[in-house]
């Protein structure tokens, strides 16, 4: 009795390793920066930042995609682990699930007590702090449904997942590049690296995604327009967010950002042709290798058959 009820405690402890795991790679290029907070412009004494307060989120207006990826990121990664190893064990998802949520709720609670410690009295700081802390949670979640999505048994649910991560995939693997080189000095192929780096993340998953059954096929156009949106997206609300003139003016905010959408938008296009030609190219290659081993396998099951009656072949 002890063995039977010991292996399915084993499991759920290595769900929820794999889960906190997962967190701590999404923050991981945060935390090999030093964990110093971003110069606050609501901040209540002059200090320098190498003298600000250690945290484990980057809280800033400035840095509100860069949170989103981190949050975002660490529940696909314990998912896609769930997945596979999943594939190959009984796993439960539900305690990575936990395992990523309490890595979390500790990393956001830690950080916007600092920053809620630091700042200075005033409406516009308690503006500032729960707007932050709005998005901090919202990503938290969204990091949720990532993980649901990427732990799913279904490859076509699980490359969908992957897909919609793509854009805050390359903040976050620009965010981690960036960790060794220093914001003063960035490499000269960041931003190209930025741009392409969704498309070839799509194409990739529309691979591994495949189109049997028919319905995959939506997969694909969905996960090409996220792809042509979420960048655009994130361009128009870091643009407004961004802007020490608007901050705190949410109308105008909101308005900026949706002159700047449309704008963006038609400049984003190229990572979306190159996911699709990605994709469409990986699955014939995909699609003539796995008939190509079928048949391979097929050739002696026939020559033996023929054997067994007779045929010469």
């Amino acid at each position: 009795m002890t063995d039977i009820t010991a292996a399915p405690a084993r499991s759920r402890m290595l769900s929820f390793a794999i889960g906190v795991a997962g967190g701590f790679l999404g923050l991981l290029p945060w935390l090999l920066t030093g964990l110093r907070l971003p110069l606050q412009n609501l901040w209540a004494t002059a200090t320098m930042p190498d003298e600000m307060p250690l945290a484990l989120l980057p809280v800033s207006q400035y840095y509100a995609t860069q949170i989103f990826a981190l949050l975002l990121l660490g529940g696909v990664f314990a998912g896609l682990a769930v997945h596979i190893v999943g594939s190959r064990r009984a796993l439960a998802a539900w305690p990575a699930a936990l395992g990523v949520m309490l890595l979390h709720v500790i990393a956001i609670v830690q950080s916007f007590a600092v920053v809620g410690a630091g700042l200075r009295d005033g409406s516009d700081s308690t503006v500032y702090l729960v707007g932050l802390l709005g998005g901090a949670v919202a990503s938290a979640l969204c990091a949720q449904l990532g993980f649901l999505m990427t732990s799913r048994r279904s490859v076509g649910v699980a490359a969908f997942g992957v897909a919609l991560a793509a854009a805050p995939f390359a903040t976050w693997a620009s965010t981690l590049i960036v960790a060794f080189t220093g914001e003063v000095f960035p490499p000269a192929f960041l931003p190209e690296f930025v741009r392409w780096l969704p498309g070839v993340v799509v194409g990739a998953a529309l691979i591994w995604c495949g189109v049997r059954p028919f319905w995959r096929l939506v997969v694909w156009a969905v996960s090409l327009l996220a792809l042509w949106i979420m960048p655009a997206l994130f361009t128009a609300i870091m643009y407004s967010l961004g802007s020490r003139v608007m901050l705190g003016d949410f109308p105008e905010m909101l308005a900026a950002s949706v002159q700047l959408f449309p704008m963006v938008l038609a400049e984003v296009w190229m990572p979306v042709i190159a996911a699709a030609v990605i994709g469409v190219v990986g699955t014939v290659v995909r699609m003539l290798v796995q008939r190509s081993r079928a048949e391979a396998h097929a050739s002696p099951a026939v020559a033996d058959e023929s054997a067994r009656a007779g045929v010469p072949h």
